[in-house]
């Protein structure tokens, strides 16, 4: 149906008048915001869920990865400073030499946005981006949000799109591209469940402790594969870890999958409707397939599906799997990354894990989109292709990106408002450093 209709024209209220808009409150957003009004930006957040977290708690995804490289540490500065706040108030375990952090989500939630209030950071929740408003190609001059209290208009100075699917970029007539090896072929969506009464003490791999280890549990692989329901059902791992909980008898399960783009409303929504009906009869038999799961049960499942991967933005730089495998010494080096390159296949229930040799650089310019004066981005939408973004697109690396871009907002307010791509990427790169992020070459 290609029908359309005309929307009147309308007068728009104008809620707020700010610095910086990040949208998205997910890993890469909240540390942002926090990045940016630390340096005395006016700083606005937004977010669709009444909590901050994204992936990590409306998805279940977990643990936060990736912290450490061969025994140091490759992420610092807010996003270390965070999971340290957790481990604080009992909600994480940051002790493992392979850098991955388990967590308890509502601490989580909690944290986050405490330490989103104490920045000075403006929060919005239940609110989401439907608009943006530009003057000239590339300058977003109003941000168009609705919310239960209708339809306004913030003015800004610059934007940081963390919403994880390019959703602003779009909005905004910025260059993008979907990540995809082939037509429509982008790694499938996964609905993440936790399970409750579990024999932890006797199942293994539940706790991510070392690197260069496939984490999945064979046994469970085996049987399940063998069953008449495995025969039919496209899954993933399965993965029974310590990853959105940290409790003894309790585990984050990763197996389900539902190709679809995370971008695209209906494949959304068939997914939320496929995997919680897949879930229902994954469960049962779990009970029947390990002994460690006899006398588990379901305690929830994600709010929303997890979404591996969207949209790039045309960056003016854009990662290449040589950038990971090859590490360049990038002079406007923001964060660093040495995740495995991690592709869970489109159509089938394999997975392709290629493990890395050395940690790599990640560049300033590529969370700029081309022709951009006023956007940048932060986590998932980074300008990188399918390979290099099958490393980069996990947590600890979103929540470093998101520190980048808001502390280069913050920069650029300094230097008069110019536009995104003018302040040196090696002076933010020195910024950061001067905050405690990692971004030795």
């Amino acid at each position: 149906m290609n029908r359309t209709v005309t929307v009147p024209a309308s007068k728009i209220a104008v809620l707020d008048e700010v610095d910086v808009v990040v949208c998205g409150g997910g890993p890469s957003g909240f540390v942002a915001a926090i990045a940016a009004a630390r340096q005395g930006a006016r700083t606005l957040l937004i977010e669709q869920y009444g909590f901050l977290g994204g992936m990590a708690t409306a998805a279940l995804v977990g643990p936060i990865v990736k912290f450490n490289w061969q025994g140091r540490r490759i992420v610092g500065g807010i996003p270390w400073e965070f999971v340290e706040t957790l481990a604080k108030h009992d909600g994480a375990i940051i002790d493992w030499p392979s850098g991955a952090v388990p967590f308890d989500v509502e601490v989580y939630k909690r944290i986050a946005a405490k330490m989103v209030e104490n920045a000075g950071v403006s929060l919005l929740l239940h609110t989401r981006v439907t608009d943006c408003l530009l003057n000239r190609p590339g300058k977003v001059d109003y941000v168009v949000v609705e919310n239960a209290s209708g339809r306004h208009a913030v003015k800004t100075k610059y934007v940081i799109d963390c919403t994880g699917i390019g959703a602003v970029v779009v909005k905004a007539g910025l260059p993008w591209r979907l990540r995809k090896k082939a037509q429509n072929q982008l790694q499938p969506m996964s609905l993440l469940f936790r399970l409750g009464g579990v024999d932890t003490d006797h199942l293994e791999n539940t706790q991510m402790k070392e690197e260069g280890v496939k984490y999945f549990n064979r046994r469970l692989r085996t049987a399940f594969e063998n069953s008449e329901l495995g025969r039919k059902m496209l899954f993933g791992g399965p993965w029974l870890i310590h990853g959105s909980t940290i409790r003894r008898g309790e585990v984050t399960v990763n197996m389900t999958r539902y190709p679809g783009s995370g971008a695209d409303v209906k494949d959304l929504t068939a997914a939320e409707l496929r995997l919680r009906e897949d879930i229902a009869r994954i469960v049962p038999l779990l009970r029947q397939l390990l002994p460690e799961l006899k006398q588990s049960y379901l305690i929830d499942t994600a709010t929303q599906v997890g979404i591996r991967e969207t949209r790039s933005i045309t960056a003016l730089y854009n990662m290449t799997v040589d950038d990971i495998l090859q590490p360049k010494p990038f002079p406007d080096t923001v964060a660093k990354g040495a995740h495995p390159i991690d592709v869970h296949q489109y159509a089938d229930s394999g997975q392709e894990v290629r493990f890395i040799s050395k940690d790599y650089n990640i560049p300033y310019r590529a969370l700029a989109p081309r022709g951009s004066q006023n956007v940048l981005v932060g986590g998932g939408s980074v300008g990188a292709t399918a390979e290099a973004f099958a490393s980069i697109r996990v947590q600890a690396q979103c929540m470093a990106l998101g520190e980048a871009a808001g502390t280069a907002v913050a920069l650029c307010l300094e230097q008069g408002g110019c536009a995104v791509h003018e302040p040196a990427g090696a002076a933010v790169r020195q910024r950061l450093h001067e905050q405690g992020a990692i971004v030795d070459l």
